[in-house]
Protein backbone atom coordinates (compact mmCIF):
# COMPACT_ATOMS: atom_id res chain seq x y z
CA UNK A 1 0.00 0.00 0.00
CA UNK A 2 1.31 3.34 -0.70
CA UNK A 3 1.60 6.05 1.56
CA UNK A 4 0.03 9.67 1.69
CA UNK A 5 3.45 11.17 0.71
CA UNK A 6 3.87 9.00 -1.97
CA UNK A 7 0.64 9.21 -3.57
CA UNK A 8 1.26 12.95 -2.92
CA UNK A 9 4.40 12.51 -4.91
CA UNK A 10 2.82 10.98 -7.85
CA UNK A 11 -0.28 13.21 -7.90
CA UNK A 12 2.58 16.35 -8.23
CA UNK A 13 4.12 14.03 -11.08
CA UNK A 14 0.97 13.45 -12.86
CA UNK A 15 0.44 17.05 -12.64
CA UNK A 16 3.69 18.09 -14.13
CA UNK A 17 3.92 19.79 -17.20
CA UNK A 18 6.48 18.72 -20.03
CA UNK A 19 8.40 22.27 -19.55
CA UNK A 20 8.11 21.95 -15.48
CA UNK A 21 9.61 18.48 -15.89
CA UNK A 22 11.86 20.33 -18.39
CA UNK A 23 13.11 22.69 -16.00
CA UNK A 24 13.55 20.37 -13.33
CA UNK A 25 15.79 18.26 -14.94
CA UNK A 26 17.87 21.98 -16.09
CA UNK A 27 17.75 22.75 -12.08
CA UNK A 28 19.14 19.47 -11.91
CA UNK A 29 22.17 19.75 -14.04
CA UNK A 30 25.49 20.39 -12.86
CA UNK A 31 25.73 23.57 -14.60
CA UNK A 32 22.91 25.14 -12.85
CA UNK A 33 24.01 23.54 -9.18
CA UNK A 34 27.52 24.70 -9.40
CA UNK A 35 26.65 28.10 -10.25
CA UNK A 36 24.02 28.26 -7.70
CA UNK A 37 26.51 27.10 -5.19
CA UNK A 38 28.66 29.70 -6.48
CA UNK A 39 26.18 32.71 -6.15
CA UNK A 40 25.62 31.77 -2.62
CA UNK A 41 29.04 31.63 -2.02
CA UNK A 42 29.09 35.32 -3.43
CA UNK A 43 26.33 36.50 -1.99
CA UNK A 44 24.61 34.55 0.72
CA UNK A 45 21.40 34.32 -1.28
CA UNK A 46 19.57 31.34 -2.90
CA UNK A 47 19.29 31.21 -5.80
CA UNK A 48 16.30 28.80 -7.29
CA UNK A 49 14.79 27.81 -11.38
CA UNK A 50 11.53 28.17 -11.92
CA UNK A 51 9.93 26.95 -15.01
CA UNK A 52 7.50 30.17 -16.64
CA UNK A 53 4.11 29.73 -18.29
CA UNK A 54 4.06 28.85 -22.12
CA UNK A 55 4.48 31.89 -24.09
CA UNK A 56 5.73 34.42 -21.32
CA UNK A 57 6.16 37.60 -22.41
CA UNK A 58 9.32 37.93 -19.77
CA UNK A 59 12.45 39.21 -21.17
CA UNK A 60 14.10 41.60 -19.29
CA UNK A 61 15.03 41.65 -15.28
CA UNK A 62 12.50 42.43 -12.85
CA UNK A 63 13.27 43.38 -9.23
CA UNK A 64 9.88 43.69 -7.25
CA UNK A 65 10.81 45.83 -3.63
CA UNK A 66 8.18 44.60 -0.91
CA UNK A 67 7.27 45.80 2.28
CA UNK A 68 10.32 47.15 4.85
CA UNK A 69 12.49 47.39 1.38
CA UNK A 70 12.86 43.83 1.07
CA UNK A 71 13.70 43.19 -2.67
CA UNK A 72 13.69 39.88 -4.80
CA UNK A 73 14.97 39.64 -8.43
CA UNK A 74 14.05 37.44 -11.67
CA UNK A 75 15.96 37.20 -14.30
CA UNK A 76 14.69 35.47 -17.61
CA UNK A 77 16.40 31.94 -19.14
CA UNK A 78 15.68 32.13 -23.03
CA UNK A 79 16.26 29.54 -25.02
CA UNK A 80 15.75 31.54 -29.05
CA UNK A 81 13.25 34.18 -28.05
CA UNK A 82 11.22 32.14 -25.68
CA UNK A 83 11.79 32.56 -22.30
CA UNK A 84 11.78 29.37 -20.67
CA UNK A 85 12.29 29.94 -16.96
CA UNK A 86 13.08 32.59 -14.55
CA UNK A 87 15.78 32.30 -12.19
CA UNK A 88 15.12 34.09 -8.75
CA UNK A 89 16.99 35.46 -5.81
CA UNK A 90 16.08 35.10 -2.41
CA UNK A 91 15.43 38.51 -0.71
CA UNK A 92 17.49 41.21 0.08
CA UNK A 93 17.97 44.33 1.80
CA UNK A 94 19.70 47.16 0.57
CA UNK A 95 19.63 49.02 3.54
CA UNK A 96 20.48 48.40 6.78
CA UNK A 97 17.21 47.49 8.75
CA UNK A 98 15.57 49.44 11.59
CA UNK A 99 12.13 49.41 13.69
CA UNK A 100 10.83 51.64 11.46
CA UNK A 101 10.87 49.05 8.96
CA UNK A 102 9.54 46.29 10.74
CA UNK A 103 6.36 48.56 11.23
CA UNK A 104 4.51 48.12 8.24
CA UNK A 105 4.86 44.17 7.86
CA UNK A 106 3.93 43.98 12.17
CA UNK A 107 1.05 46.11 11.79
CA UNK A 108 -0.35 43.76 8.55
CA UNK A 109 0.49 40.54 10.98
CA UNK A 110 -1.71 42.27 13.31
CA UNK A 111 -4.47 42.82 10.75
CA UNK A 112 -4.17 39.47 10.11
CA UNK A 113 -5.05 38.48 13.73
CA UNK A 114 -1.64 36.87 14.01
CA UNK A 115 -0.35 35.95 17.55
CA UNK A 116 2.65 38.17 19.54
CA UNK A 117 4.32 34.92 19.38
CA UNK A 118 4.38 34.73 15.53
CA UNK A 119 5.11 38.51 15.30
CA UNK A 120 8.19 37.94 17.47
CA UNK A 121 9.38 34.87 14.91
CA UNK A 122 8.52 37.45 11.82
CA UNK A 123 10.47 40.25 13.54
CA UNK A 124 13.71 37.46 14.10
CA UNK A 125 13.55 36.51 10.39
CA UNK A 126 13.17 40.09 9.06
CA UNK A 127 16.75 41.08 11.07
CA UNK A 128 17.95 38.07 9.04
CA UNK A 129 17.47 39.44 5.63
CA UNK A 130 20.53 40.07 4.16
CA UNK A 131 21.59 42.93 3.29
CA UNK A 132 23.66 44.42 0.65
CA UNK A 133 24.95 47.42 -0.70
CA UNK A 134 23.12 48.73 -4.13
CA UNK A 135 26.12 48.75 -6.01
CA UNK A 136 27.44 45.31 -4.99
CA UNK A 137 23.60 43.81 -5.87
CA UNK A 138 23.63 45.48 -8.85
CA UNK A 139 26.84 43.35 -9.80
CA UNK A 140 25.53 40.37 -8.89
CA UNK A 141 22.61 40.84 -11.16
CA UNK A 142 24.87 41.79 -14.12
CA UNK A 143 26.72 38.48 -13.56
CA UNK A 144 23.13 36.30 -13.44
CA UNK A 145 22.57 37.86 -16.42
CA UNK A 146 25.70 36.50 -18.10
CA UNK A 147 24.71 33.16 -16.52
CA UNK A 148 21.13 33.26 -17.96
CA UNK A 149 22.71 33.52 -21.86
CA UNK A 150 25.20 30.60 -20.76
CA UNK A 151 21.98 28.19 -18.72
CA UNK A 152 19.69 29.44 -22.22
CA UNK A 153 22.58 27.71 -24.35
CA UNK A 154 22.40 24.43 -22.18
CA UNK A 155 19.23 24.16 -22.35
CA UNK A 156 18.64 24.40 -25.99
CA UNK A 157 21.23 21.44 -26.62
CA UNK A 158 19.15 19.37 -23.38
CA UNK A 159 16.26 19.67 -25.61
CA UNK A 160 17.62 18.22 -28.40
CA UNK A 161 19.70 15.72 -26.65
CA UNK A 162 18.15 12.07 -26.10
CA UNK A 163 17.21 11.44 -21.94
CA UNK A 164 16.93 8.10 -20.59
CA UNK A 165 13.66 8.97 -18.95
CA UNK A 166 11.87 9.13 -22.25
CA UNK A 167 10.36 6.88 -23.94
CA UNK A 168 12.05 4.62 -26.45
CA UNK A 169 10.08 5.74 -29.03
CA UNK A 170 10.90 9.47 -28.38
CA UNK A 171 14.51 9.03 -28.04
CA UNK A 172 15.09 6.93 -31.26
CA UNK A 173 12.68 9.46 -33.32
CA UNK A 174 14.87 12.26 -32.35
CA UNK A 175 18.26 10.26 -33.45
CA UNK A 176 16.17 8.94 -36.58
CA UNK A 177 15.18 13.02 -36.72
CA UNK A 178 18.96 14.34 -36.43
CA UNK A 179 20.56 11.58 -38.97
CA UNK A 180 18.06 12.85 -41.60
CA UNK A 181 17.47 16.44 -40.94
CA UNK A 182 18.75 17.43 -44.48
CA UNK A 183 16.16 15.27 -46.41
CA UNK A 184 11.68 16.16 -46.07
CA UNK A 185 10.50 14.26 -43.40
CA UNK A 186 6.85 14.05 -42.45
CA UNK A 187 5.88 12.99 -39.01
CA UNK A 188 4.09 9.51 -40.33
CA UNK A 189 7.83 8.77 -41.91
CA UNK A 190 9.24 9.61 -38.37
CA UNK A 191 6.00 7.32 -36.55
CA UNK A 192 6.50 4.62 -38.75
CA UNK A 193 10.63 4.22 -38.00
CA UNK A 194 9.65 3.85 -34.42
CA UNK A 195 7.10 1.60 -35.08
CA UNK A 196 4.32 3.89 -33.18
CA UNK A 197 0.75 5.11 -35.01
CA UNK A 198 1.47 8.33 -36.40
CA UNK A 199 -1.57 9.65 -33.74
CA UNK A 200 0.45 8.11 -30.47
CA UNK A 201 3.30 9.28 -31.81
CA UNK A 202 2.15 13.32 -31.61
CA UNK A 203 0.57 12.77 -28.48
CA UNK A 204 3.55 10.99 -27.04
CA UNK A 205 6.25 13.57 -28.52
CA UNK A 206 4.46 16.68 -27.67
CA UNK A 207 4.10 14.99 -24.26
CA UNK A 208 7.54 14.63 -23.95
CA UNK A 209 9.26 17.48 -25.24
CA UNK A 210 7.01 19.84 -25.28
CA UNK A 211 7.18 20.91 -28.86
CA UNK A 212 5.28 19.63 -31.36
CA UNK A 213 7.07 17.57 -34.07
CA UNK A 214 7.13 19.70 -36.60
CA UNK A 215 8.59 22.82 -34.07
CA UNK A 216 11.37 20.20 -32.98
CA UNK A 217 12.39 19.24 -36.55
CA UNK A 218 12.76 22.91 -37.28
CA UNK A 219 14.47 23.99 -33.90
CA UNK A 220 16.67 20.96 -34.95
CA UNK A 221 17.37 22.16 -38.50
CA UNK A 222 18.14 25.83 -37.17
CA UNK A 223 20.54 24.55 -34.49
CA UNK A 224 22.90 22.71 -37.19
CA UNK A 225 22.69 25.34 -39.22
CA UNK A 226 23.92 27.62 -36.58
CA UNK A 227 27.30 25.41 -36.46
CA UNK A 228 27.43 25.47 -40.16
CA UNK A 229 27.23 29.46 -40.11
CA UNK A 230 30.11 29.63 -37.72
CA UNK A 231 32.52 28.08 -40.67
CA UNK A 232 33.00 31.81 -42.83
CA UNK A 233 33.32 29.99 -46.07
CA UNK A 234 29.67 28.43 -45.50
CA UNK A 235 27.31 29.93 -47.69
CA UNK A 236 23.55 31.37 -46.30
CA UNK A 237 21.87 29.40 -49.50
CA UNK A 238 23.63 26.46 -49.14
CA UNK A 239 23.35 25.77 -45.35
CA UNK A 240 19.85 26.56 -45.89
CA UNK A 241 19.01 23.62 -47.99
CA UNK A 242 21.50 21.40 -46.40
CA UNK A 243 19.97 21.53 -42.98
CA UNK A 244 16.94 20.45 -44.52
CA UNK A 245 14.94 23.39 -45.63
CA UNK A 246 12.91 23.72 -49.14
CA UNK A 247 13.48 27.45 -49.78
CA UNK A 248 15.54 30.37 -48.52
CA UNK A 249 12.93 32.08 -47.52
CA UNK A 250 11.18 29.18 -45.08
CA UNK A 251 14.60 28.99 -43.68
CA UNK A 252 14.96 32.76 -43.21
CA UNK A 253 11.33 32.73 -41.58
CA UNK A 254 11.93 29.89 -38.91
CA UNK A 255 16.05 31.34 -38.29
CA UNK A 256 14.08 34.19 -36.96
CA UNK A 257 11.57 32.72 -35.39
CA UNK A 258 13.73 30.71 -33.17
CA UNK A 259 16.44 32.41 -32.87
CA UNK A 260 14.93 36.01 -32.64
CA UNK A 261 17.92 37.28 -35.56
CA UNK A 262 18.59 36.69 -39.35
CA UNK A 263 21.16 34.34 -39.92
CA UNK A 264 23.09 36.88 -41.35
CA UNK A 265 23.04 38.99 -38.27
CA UNK A 266 23.77 35.43 -36.44
CA UNK A 267 27.12 34.90 -38.29
CA UNK A 268 27.59 39.21 -38.01
CA UNK A 269 27.36 38.45 -34.06
CA UNK A 270 29.44 35.41 -33.67
CA UNK A 271 31.85 37.06 -36.03
CA UNK A 272 32.52 40.29 -33.75
CA UNK A 273 31.27 38.69 -30.39
CA UNK A 274 32.12 35.15 -30.20
CA UNK A 275 30.55 31.91 -29.30
CA UNK A 276 30.75 33.08 -25.65
CA UNK A 277 27.44 35.48 -26.62
CA UNK A 278 25.38 33.24 -28.42
CA UNK A 279 21.93 33.15 -26.22
CA UNK A 280 20.81 30.15 -27.59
Amino acid sequence: MKTNHERAMNNTTAHTSPRQKFILNLSESALFQHYQKAFHTLTSLPLSLEATKDDSPIEGIITRKGVAGVVETQVPVRVGKNTIAVMLTGAVRLQPANAEHFAPVAKALLDDDRTAAEIRAAKVHFEHVPVMEPARYEAALAILQSFALQLGDSAHRLLFATATHEPEAVRNAKVFIHDHLAEPMSLEAVASAVNVSPFHFCKLFKRSTGLTFTDFVNRARVEKAKRMLMKPAARITEVAYDVGFQSLSHFNRSFRRIADESPTEFRSRMKHGGPALMAA
